[in-house]
């Protein structure tokens, strides 16, 4: 049985021959799913709601000079929201070609995002394989091999794959490895091709995604435990990729500014290093965010073994403030100090170690935050990179400590339950709806997706405002507003929606108490302006018509005419107020304003008849509904019984 299981062992693990096939297979398999999803959530910033990606080729241009969030939020200044700006350009640009190509075709944009992530899959055996040809420890086709099918399946990474934003991840790592890969083949044979290779490939991953720039220690580093490169030809490599990265620098900075952490928000769902304190934020103390972010390292570790609940939220207060002194804190801390150390002592002793936790370390800690502020807690896809290093090691130790037959037994565990999970996490993915009423189940205390959650349910609502499942809807979508306002006491987006679905109940105090909230602090919200501006006029309309109170209905209608002077439904209600009150003159007044703005309308005409009709002007009167039935004949059967 021994020898059966060995047999099996040298055919599926030492035998190179079909590797790369299977790693293909597998990739494709457990995310075939995901094509049948549509665009979610983020795809709209990238895609399908940014206008220089929508228009295919034209928009290339616009795409490479400005910051990636532009053509999504359109204005000077609101795609800055993010400290320091994002300039990720490449996959923005696949997207815009691919987009002109097959227009909004989801299927597409996910088989896009499948194969590259096969490519990266058989690149990285490639390099592993180039890697640990020379290592004794272990099996180095084996390692390759096993640690490439524990990165195709880890769930982790469905953010990256299933979500097409997350394309951006999978392109940064792919050209970091390529450059890995031509920088190897240059240590082998010494070709300037393969250096210049490497060069204009890290230049691709640093346009993919910033964090490509770990790979400028982790390549050096890696020739040094593996290769036993000269100090001579490590600085050569070093001063070869030092290269790309300033050239990838002066164009960011010559596009969104020299100062990475310029602009750091005051908002909480931007900068999430602050906490509510006597009625205001204020930012988290050194103690506090070192002892946030020592929780969060903590919870990396445990999503890398037990990818289980997987969540797209990690917004606050999903993760809670912690100080150094919480014990979990000080666990992570000592925890991580404990890596670097052993990082190190293995530098001699296990090159496979060291390079595992170094990879794991260097990549994590330019998203980290520790560095500068990433716009949230924590991501899943911010293990993209580093979880590498995890498959390694945790191939390494299997290879390492197990036998033949153990080996297949406990790998063929984890990659089923991996295959499983990734599969079924796909399929969360499907949609907005989806993956919001998913991931708020796992990430309740998080403001974001509560707000998400009521953003979604009103758009139910608009669709028919008087079902029974609408009013259902209605509840449902202030209960997740009004958490997402309990857990962040100053979230406008959860006002402004709060406002709109009381606007949708008819409860207009209420909502204009909402839409006063945001304009307290942002007075130039032009949504929130408008919203409130036909809120005043709905509440005045029924305080009069329905309330039968002309005299509170002018007060708010004076207040909707201020913020539109020459809103046409408000000046006629006023017209009407003042008219049920007897002050024709003013009625006369608001009317005629009517007239002024749409001459061509009989309803002007015909409310000018009414009203000099009812102020016994008889000759005026019959003017004005001459002129009302010129311009629209059956004028008096439409206003049948109207006085």
């Amino acid at each position: 049985m021994v020898n059966k299981w060995e047999h099996y062992f040298q055919q599926v693990f030492n035998n190179g021959k079909y590797h790369k096939l299977i790693i293909s297979f597998f990739a494709f398999f457990i995310y075939a799913n995901t094509t049948l999803n549509q665009f979610c959530v983020d795809d709209s910033i990238v895609i399908t709601k940014n206008e220089y990606v929508t228009k295919g080729f034209s928009g290339i241009p616009n795409i490479l000079n400005k910051d990636t969030f532009r053509g999504f939020f359109k204005k000077e200044g609101k795609d800055k929201l993010v400290s320091g700006g994002r300039y990720r350009p490449l996959t923005l640009v696949a997207f815009a070609i691919l987009y002109q190509c097959v227009g909004a075709n989801p299927f597409m944009f996910h088989l896009l995002c499948i194969i590259c992530f096969i490519l990266l899959c058989n690149f990285i055996y490639l390099v592993l394989l180039q890697l640990f040809r020379n290592q004794k420890l272990v099996s180095p086709i084996a390692l390759a091999f096993l640690s490439t099918l524990f990165f195709v399946g880890h769930p982790i990474h469905t953010e990256c794959v299933a979500n097409i934003k997350g394309l951006d991840e999978v392109a940064a790592l792919l050209f970091s490895i390529l450059s890995f890969h031509f920088i190897l083949n240059w240590c082998e044979n010494n070709r300037p091709f393969h250096l210049m290779l490497s060069m204009v490939f890290l230049f691709l991953g640093l346009m993919s995604k910033e964090n490509t720039i770990s790979f400028l220690v982790l390549i050096p580093f890696a020739t040094i435990l593996f290769y036993k490169t000269s100090m001579g030809k490590t600085f050569k490599i070093f001063s070869a990729l030092l290269l790309p990265v300033l050239i990838f620098l002066l164009i960011r900075g010559s596009i969104l500014g020299w100062n990475p952490v310029e602009g750091i928000s005051g908002e909480l769902m931007n900068n999430p290093f602050l906490k509510f304190t006597n009625g205001k934020y204020v930012s988290m103390n050194l103690g506090e965010r070192i002892g946030t972010i020592s929780y969060t390292l903590v919870r990396y570790i445990g999503l890398l073994f037990i990818p289980h609940p997987l969540t797209s939220d990690y917004y606050p207060k999903h993760i809670v403030m912690h100080t150094m002194s919480s014990p979990i804190s000080i666990l992570g801390f000592l925890g991580y100090i404990s890596f670097i150390i052993m990082g190190m002592i293995q530098l001699k002793r296990n090159q496979i170690i060291s390079f595992s936790i170094f990879l794991y370390l260097i990549p994590l800690f330019i998203v980290s935050n520790l560095v500068f502020s990433v716009g949230t807690l924590m991501g899943e896809r911010f293990l993209f990179m580093s979880s590498l290093g995890f498959c390694i090691l945790l191939a390494y130790v299997l290879l390492k400590y197990l036998n033949k037959t153990q080996v297949l037994w406990f790998s063929s565990i984890i990659l089923f339950l991996y295959s499983v999970k990734t599969i079924a996490r796909n399929m969360d993915w499907k949609d907005d709806r989806t993956i919001i009423f998913t991931d708020v189940k796992t990430s309740s205390n998080s403001a974001k997706i509560n707000n998400a959650a009521g953003a979604v349910l009103l758009e139910d609502v608009m669709k028919d405002r008087e079902s029974k499942a609408s009013q259902v809807s209605l509840e449902r979508a202030i209960k997740y507003l009004k958490k997402a306002l309990e857990i962040h006491p100053k979230y406008f987006d959860a006002n402004r929606l709060l406002g709109n679905a009381y606007f949708f109940k008819k409860e207009y105090s209420q909502a204009i108490a909402y839409y006063s909230e945001v304009l307290k602090y942002l007075p130039g919200d032009e949504e929130s302006l408008t919203n409130l501006n036909i809120t005043y006029r709905e509440y005045a309309r029924q305080l009069g018509m329905e309330q039968n109170n002309p005299t509170l209905a002018i007060e708010y209608l004076n207040k909707a005419l201020v913020l539109e002077p020459n809103d046409q439904l408000t000046l006629n209600l006023l017209g009407v107020a003042y008219g049920t009150l007897s002050n024709y003159p003013k009625a006369l007044e608001y009317f005629n304003r009517v007239l002024q703005l749409a001459p061509n309308s009989a309803d002007s005409y015909f409310n000018l008849y009414l009203t000099y009709s009812n102020s016994g002007d008889k000759q005026k009167a019959a003017e004005f509904l001459m002129k009302a039935q010129n311009l629209d004949p059956n004028i008096l059967s439409k206003y049948q019984g109207v006085k």
